[in-house]
């Protein structure tokens, strides 16, 4: 198909669509609409947020908040990072607390590493997220994957752990979202595993198994995260369970001035409320929509048809293949192995063990990087220890293994050393988990 012929259906398909884009809007009024604004507005309008997810009275709830002793905004942007806008020392004699309520807590590496050191400095941190960045989990917990799914459901019993805080009844907290019929939507909600819970960790709160708040002590502050940030939303925080939720979780903070992280996305501290609709005067119309009117007329109304059928024609019979068709080139056939093959055997002809051995090292790393998580590159004495328990192999052989990579650095690695090197490699991954 020529260039001009794609560009006229193009054309024609652009055309087709803001035609029917008119047709469809609204007419517009005979000219004695009179909106009635100010104190003419129909007093019934009820101000409501926009999105019920919305922070707006989680914000203004901590904002008059006896500990409290002041809060204000902070933003992030690609030339901005945490430590221009969060100071690290108090300005009052009173710590810092930052506060972030967002979906996905993924957060640049300079931003978590600013945010440990701010916490182990004395301040404070409280994060709700659906999601973590695997990095700050990493530093903070040890773990990548710290949260999953236990619920589906349009609302979730929670509980507290500290005997102050327990009630009588479980607090009933919904999940935001609205149908179309005003009622709640069901949603997944997130729990932290079970596995990555340690001894130095506080449960704060969570359902009957499960948890979804942990303190987090690091220095001489601690963190709180929070895996359900829809819990504070605007839909929980005006009800009564929800309003004790978000003071049970705040309480555990000492006084402090508050940096909440603005968030311009679903968990927005803004109010968003809608202006008054204006009260319109009653009268006739003699149409809808400029569609309605074509359709009442059966001239119009043919004509219509017939344009449509017309591009569609043009679409179908422009639109069909006037080239043969080009027989698809045969890929290139994968001889990586066979190139490996060669090279290896050159190496070893040529008697370069040590080129073998810095391939098998970098082999090795990198199989252990992707299956245990564990960087072989850094000197930590506990590392054997921790692929052994990861991997199932005897500790005494990954030592073994690590010293020969080691000794082969600092001398010329013979025939049988070499041989013995690529015995343990393969005894490590034919019985390795």
């Amino acid at each position: 198909m020529s260039k001009r012929n794609k560009y006229l259906i193009l054309i024609g398909v652009g055309l087709l669509l803001i035609v029917s884009l008119y047709f469809f809007s609204s007419g517009s009024g005979s000219g004695k609409d009179k909106p009635v604004i100010g104190n003419e507005a129909d007093s019934s309008v009820v101000r409501k947020p926009v999105n019920p997810a919305g922070t707006y009275l989680l914000y203004n709830l901590i904002k008059k908040y006896s500990k409290t002793k002041s809060i204000q905004t902070i933003q992030t942007t690609s030339e901005k990072y945490l430590d221009d806008v969060l100071p690290m020392t108090d300005l009052n004699g009173f710590p810092n607390l930052y506060v972030c309520l967002v979906e996905d807590f993924n957060i640049k590496k300079v931003d978590y590493e600013y945010l440990l050191d701010f916490v182990s400095a004395g301040n404070y941190a409280m994060i709700s997220a659906e999601e973590f960045s695997d990095g700050f989990m990493r530093k903070l917990i040890g773990e990548k994957f710290v949260t999953t799914n236990y619920f589906y459901d349009t609302t979730l019993s929670i509980h507290f752990n500290h005997p102050d805080f327990k009630s009588k009844n479980d607090l009933i907290l919904y999940s935001e979202g609205l149908n179309l019929h005003s009622k709640l939507k069901y949603r997944d909600f997130g729990f932290f595993k079970d596995e990555i819970i340690t001894d130095d960790m506080i449960k704060i709160s969570g359902s009957e198994d499960h948890v979804n708040c942990l303190m987090v002590p690091i220095g001489d502050g601690f963190f709180i995260v929070h895996s359900q940030p829809y819990d504070f939303s605007n839909v929980n925080v005006i009800r009564q369970d929800g309003k004790i939720h978000a003071e049970n979780i705040f309480s555990h903070f000492p006084y402090n001035n508050v940096y909440w992280h603005q968030n311009f996305g679903k968990y927005s501290e803004y109010r968003g409320i809608p202006q008054p609709k204006a009260k319109k005067v009653p009268h006739e119309i003699s149409r809808s929509s400029p569609l309605e009117f074509i359709l009442s007329n059966p001239m119009l109304f043919m004509a219509f048809i017939l344009i449509l059928i017309g591009l569609g024609l043009y679409v179908i019979v422009f639109s069909k293949r006037q080239q043969r068709i080009i027989p698809p080139v045969e890929s290139n056939n994968n001889s990586s192995l066979e190139f490996l093959d060669v090279v290896s055997k050159l190496y070893y002809q040529q008697k370069q063990h040590n080129k073998l051995v810095n391939h098998m090292l970098q082999i090795f790393v990198t199989f252990v990087r992707e299956h245990y998580y564990i960087n072989l590159t850094t000197k930590q004495p506990d590392l054997p220890l921790r692929l052994s328990e990861k991997s199932g192999i005897e500790e005494t052989r990954i030592k073994n293994i690590i010293e020969r990579f080691r000794s082969a650095k600092s001398k010329q690695f013979s025939e049988q050393e070499l041989i013995d090197l690529y015995v343990e490699l393969e005894y490590f991954y034919q019985h390795c988990n």
